[in-house]
């Protein structure tokens, strides 16, 4: 099942990067990508990074989308490159390189984030960036 789950990670990055966000219409992740919507778990939790000051957590497929909303917002540009994937079985983490371009603002930003991909039965059931790896190991206890 990890090799699923990678992929299902590795589609996700491609999907987001892909998003068109120059127009002002919202782009709905569940018709943009219908195939990974249907892999969130009914109890699907998506948490702010912790050192984000008002950092969220939403519970629910619908309420991910504010998520989604909220970076089409905010963003112009917005890439994730993976750059390294570990593989812990109901875990995979995903070193990644951020660069964005704000909306209106035109500021540009580079970061570095490690996601946390958490799987039950083949469905995502949860997704939390960390600003570093140890802090997302820490997170899932290894």
């Amino acid at each position: 099942m990890s090799e699923e789950n990678i992929a299902l990670v590795r589609r996700m990055y491609e999907v987001i990067n892909a998003t068109d966000r120059t127009g002002e219409t919202f782009v709905d992740p569940e018709d943009a990508a219908p195939d990974l919507w249907i892999r969130l778990a009914a109890d699907f939790e998506m948490h702010g990074r912790p050192d984000i000051p008002d950092s969220m957590v939403y519970r629910g497929r619908e309420s991910a989308k504010e998520f989604f909303r909220m970076l089409q917002e905010v963003w112009a540009e917005l890439r994730w490159e993976p750059l390294e994937f570990t593989d812990l079985g109901d875990a995979i983490v995903v070193e990644v390189r951020i660069s964005a371009l704000g909306r209106g603002s035109e500021v540009p930003i580079e970061a570095d984030e490690t996601d946390v991909f958490w799987f039950r039965d083949g469905e995502l059931v949860r997704l939390q960036g960390f600003p570093t790896k140890a802090d997302a190991l820490e997170a899932i206890g290894s």
